[in-house]
């Protein structure tokens, strides 16, 4: 079998229903008045996607999906659809069922594996895994050894100004059977900066929404590397567990991704788990956390690794050190969260992993997939991803290269 076209197709991507207030950063006069189901669906801006489609000479076909978020990745669809058109001029004419073959062949025009190239070959990667079950008649995790589980449990992510906003969101999730929940904290101080009224609101924001939670629910307390300092860090929950205890609560990326050092500290001072997100951007990487040991778990996100390629790596680098691994949507769309699903089938131990970013996009052109049902993922045994396309919708919601550049 033979590489004979790959097609890129910026989508446009919209959040269904009122847009006003996004993220987690936003301000309290955008969102105090949100409804839980509001918060649930705008925690992000919409993402920069480009869906890849692999043709071979056998007419199968591979679909492949590469994400940004420009404010989080540090590029656009611009970037991506530039290495993408790179990657495509050396894999034409090669076999697509030669996975290491494949990623030799872009790393030798990406060099060392740049950042910014990461979600174009996870783009690629992710449709050579279709193509790779889809010929051999199997779904794609059977490909990576084998599913250990064929439902997962889910997580996802809370956001809110209020306490009572924030356990509005967290019940909304768990009435839906949702076990894993991550608090996000930290926005104000990034955009202000430190302050004792801003510290003191993100320590009573965290004991007031951890407090109310059932102790079977993973929580997982997500700075985004806005806390800056192992010191304040160490504080900051010395003075929580002075007040509540959870089973199931753990510190995520509170200091710089470049930061391992000091969250190896942070982890020796705090007997709470310490997860590391931003940090993982490669298996070089991994091996440089587990050195220091700076993590009990980490969140793995294989779009900005590189691919499953990649990321089946970083897993077993965890798994050999007793280290966890949770998976986080991105690409965000069906076929992303799906290839999500399949990786986290294989993991040894199972996290609650986020993959329901698709629900919250007005269309899709994807069908098939992963089913949402009571708050797990449910995989199929299709070929490949079990992915098929809507030409029309694709259509409707393809976007223009030119704006881009």
């Amino acid at each position: 079998m033979k590489i004979t076209e790959i097609q890129f197709v910026p989508l446009k991507l919209e959040i269904e229903g009122d847009s006003s207030a996004l993220g987690f950063d936003s301000s309290s006069t955008e969102n105090s008045y949100a409804s839980a189901e509001t918060l649930a669906k705008q925690r992000f801006a919409p993402p920069e996607t480009v869906f890849v489609r692999i043709l071979t000479d056998d007419k199968l076909e591979g679909y492949g999906d590469g994400a940004t978020l420009p404010h989080y990745l540090g590029h656009g669809v611009g970037s991506l659809l530039d290495w993408l058109k790179r990657f495509r001029k050396v894999l034409i004419g090669c076999d697509p069922l030669n996975i290491a073959s494949i990623h030799r062949q872009m790393e030798a025009v990406a060099s060392i594996g740049v950042p910014g190239c990461r979600p174009a070959q996870a783009a690629i990667d992710m449709a050579v895994y279709d193509l790779i079950g889809k010929a051999h008649g199997c779904p794609v995790y059977e490909i990576l050894g084998g599913a250990r589980r064929h439902e997962l449990e889910l997580q996802t992510q809370m956001h809110g100004h209020s306490i009572d906003q924030l356990l509005d969101v967290c019940n909304y999730f768990l009435n839906k059977g949702f076990t894993g929940l991550k608090l996000k904290i930290g926005g104000k101080l990034r955009r202000q900066g430190y302050s004792k009224g801003s510290i003191d609101e993100e320590v009573d924001k965290i004991i007031g929404v951890t407090s109310k939670l059932p102790d079977t629910v993973q929580i997982d307390v997500d700075a985004n590397q806005a806390l800056g300092n192992s010191k304040i860090t160490i504080g900051i929950f010395e003075q929580i567990l002075r007040t509540i205890s959870h089973p199931k609560l753990s510190i995520e990326q509170p200091l710089h991704h470049l930061d391992i050092l000091g969250h190896a500290f942070i982890r020796r001072r705090i007997p709470l788990p310490m997860v590391l997100d931003e940090a993982v951007t490669s298996p070089e990487a991994m091996m440089q956390i587990v050195r220091l040991q700076a993590a009990d778990r980490v969140v793995l996100k294989p779009n900005r690794v590189g691919g499953l390629w990649q990321a089946l790596k970083i897993v077993n680098i965890c798994e050999a050190n007793g280290i966890g691994v949770s998976l986080d949507t991105m690409p965000f769309t069906l076929l992303g969260d799906t290839m999500l699903c399949h990786l986290g089938s294989i993991i040894k131990n199972h996290y609650p992993l986020d993959g329901e970013g698709h629900t919250f996009f007005s269309q899709s052109p994807f069908v098939g997939g992963i089913k949402l049902q009571n708050g797990r993922g449910i995989l199929s045994s299709e070929p490949g991803f079990g992915i098929q396309i809507n030409e029309e919708v694709l259509s409707r919601m393809t976007a223009s290269t030119e704006q881009y550049y």
